[in-house]
């Protein structure tokens, strides 16, 4: 049995009684690189993304499909966990407010892009306006999102994207980071160290080793 457990990006995720959604994205400790959040976007279009706490995921069992992830909780239960993201609309000349379940946050403290007064497009008095913003530095201050699509450098260039990553699933440290790489009709997905990670920035995953080491490492399909 894998002494890792890998969560792809996109992967469905499963209650115990029906499916709840898709991995959105990871949330991880930065100090001790600990995941410690699952985000999944819930499969009901208007509904907010939810934080899973990752004592909540079942350890992936083998031969599991598709890297299906699997909660501990029914989808009742899933339903209350904090959100990851809130709604905002501005309906007509009235202060923008929340829509009710999605956040505790409030206006106009907090201003979401685009609203009158706030950086981005500016409002038209009389339309109605939505705007969802994700709420994750605000549930989790100083804690990282690793999001689908993350540029990976290797020392010497661009290597490929990050679609996920392997943790030790007794103490969620992460272990490995799954990428990307090549083109459209010629790619493999490998799992790179973490300790071939140097540094996490802006721009992406910064890794300490070139893109032949990449290339040479087995695949992980």
């Amino acid at each position: 049995m894998s002494t890792t457990q890998l969560f792809r990006l996109g992967a469905e995720v499963c209650c115990a009684d029906g499916e709840c959604g898709r991995l959105s994205s990871l949330v991880v400790s930065p100090g001790d690189d600990v995941v410690t959040h699952l985000v999944v976007k819930q499969a009901r279009r208007q509904a907010p993304g939810r934080l899973v706490p990752l004592g909540l995921v079942d350890t992936e069992p083998p031969g599991s499909a598709g890297g299906q992830i699997r909660l501990g909780c029914t989808m009742t239960e899933f339903g209350t966990l904090d959100p990851a993201e809130a709604t905002y609309f501005y309906p007509g000349d009235e202060e923008y407010q929340v829509r009710p379940g999605t956040s505790t946050a409030s206006g106009p403290d907090y201003a979401p892009p685009g609203v009158m007064g706030a950086p981005g497009l500016p409002s038209q008095p009389g339309n109605k306006q939505e705007f969802t913003v994700n709420i994750i530095p605000d549930q989790l201050p100083g804690e990282a999102e690793v999001s689908p699509g993350q540029h990976a450098h290797a020392t010497d260039r661009d290597i490929g994207h990050v679609q996920g990553i392997a943790v030790d699933p007794d103490t969620g440290r992460v272990t490995s980071v799954l990428l990307r790489t090549g083109h459209l009709l010629s790619h493999k997905a490998v799992l790179v160290p973490r300790s071939a990670v140097a540094a996490v920035g802006a721009d992406g995953f910064h890794l300490n080793i070139t893109a032949q080491q990449v290339h040479d490492l087995p695949p992980a399909d």
